[in-house]
């Protein structure tokens, strides 16, 4: 089980904005937070939304494929750990730095979970049914977990199929399973593409909107705390 974060993932973003208007130096003092705990908190909202600044209470299962795939990414990018490590849906670069020890020494193993910690294991899935977990992905803002447990697939599944569709440029077809197929799962038009290109569009665009829209709710909420006065009775004489 994670360490339980001080602070919310509410506070987090909150926290965010007043650096962003008063300086990071002065957002650090005031709540006792290290420049490497600010940084990261900056990649996980620009990279995973709000999901990613909530504290994180289970070990996720990764397979080891999963592991020497990332591992082999990273070594061909120029990126900064931290940064590859929260584009690619981790939470901090400890996990990946972890891979990489042990894929130098052979010794990079699939994680096996505690029963109590134990996540949805692999299940088929059609076309359609990726679609729809695609979409719903991208509404309930890039949440992997919330996926895994709403529609029993793995970590690796979902996360999987987003890279597919992100990486072909957001194409509904990178969403079909062509392992041994000479033809597709079943005959598209045209038509049908661009109705599933809208779809996952306008969840994109849903998607931000809620994000603004929440970003803005506890602005106000924040503006009402500073104005709000404290309620004094005159003194009588």
């Amino acid at each position: 089980m994670g360490r339980k974060s001080k602070y919310s993932a509410e506070e987090k973003l909150l926290i965010l904005q007043e650096a962003l208007r008063e300086g990071s130096s002065k957002v650090m003092i005031r709540y006792n937070i290290g420049n490497d705990a600010l940084y990261r908190w900056r990649l996980l909202y620009k990279y995973q939304g709000l999901p990613g600044l909530q504290s994180d209470h289970h070990n996720q299962s990764y397979s080891r494929k999963f592991k020497h795939s990332l591992v082999e990414q990273y070594r061909q990018s120029t990126e900064s750990m931290e940064l590859f490590a929260i584009k690619h849906g981790l939470r901090s670069r400890t996990q990946l730095k972890q891979w990489i020890i042990q894929y130098n020494e052979s010794n990079l193993k699939a994680y096996t979970p505690r029963k109590r910690d134990s996540k949805m294991s692999g299940r088929k899935t059609n076309f359609e049914e990726r679609l729809i977990i695609i979409e719903d992905l991208i509404k309930h803002g890039m949440n992997y977990n919330w996926a895994v447990e709403k529609y029993h697939i793995s970590y690796q599944q979902v996360y999987g199929w987003y890279q597919k569709y992100h990486k072909s440029g957001n194409d509904p077809e990178s969403l079909r399973d062509r392992r041994g197929k000479a033809k597709p799962e079943e005959e598209w038009t045209e038509v049908d593409r661009l109705k599933a290109e809208n779809r996952l569009l306008r969840a994109q665009l849903k998607n931000q909107e809620m994000e603004i829209a929440f970003a803005k709710k506890l602005t106000e909420i924040r503006n009402r705390e500073v104005n709000k006065e404290p309620n004094t009775k005159p003194s009588k004489n």
